[in-house]
């Protein structure tokens, strides 16, 4: 039975680092409603796939199929169009790279996230 627990704890950091999450809370202009919790979601596998979750609710779920990584996509929450906007980013001589995600919520700047 010992056997088996390093081998469990390695598979479980080789999942963990395959995926990250990055949160923000949010409140719409001239909006009274408590915040919202934006969440976005990267899993590094082939194909990318970014997830932007609002409150618990799934807006935006997207896979990138091209080389340059880039992607934008749009969903709806609580009548707001939601848009994610997924860049490259190329670090410096490869460190530091990774993805540019910017959240807009009815064309406005929402989010920043560094994955």
């Amino acid at each position: 039975m010992k056997k088996y627990v390093p081998l469990t704890l390695l598979l479980a950091l080789v999942i963990s680092a395959c995926s990250s999450s990055h949160f923000t809370t949010y409140r719409p202009a001239g909006s009274a409603q408590a915040s919202w919790t934006i969440t976005v979601i990267h899993k590094n596998e082939l194909p990318d796939n970014f997830k932007v979750v609002i409150n618990d609710s799934t807006v935006i779920d997207a896979t990138t199929y091209s080389f340059s990584g880039n992607l934008e996509q749009k969903g709806k929450y609580d009548g707001k169009e939601i848009r994610l906007v997924i860049t490259t980013s190329s670090g410096f001589l490869g460190f530091g790279a990774g993805y540019d995600a910017l959240v807009f919520v009815s064309d406005e700047l929402a989010a920043t996230f560094k994955l």
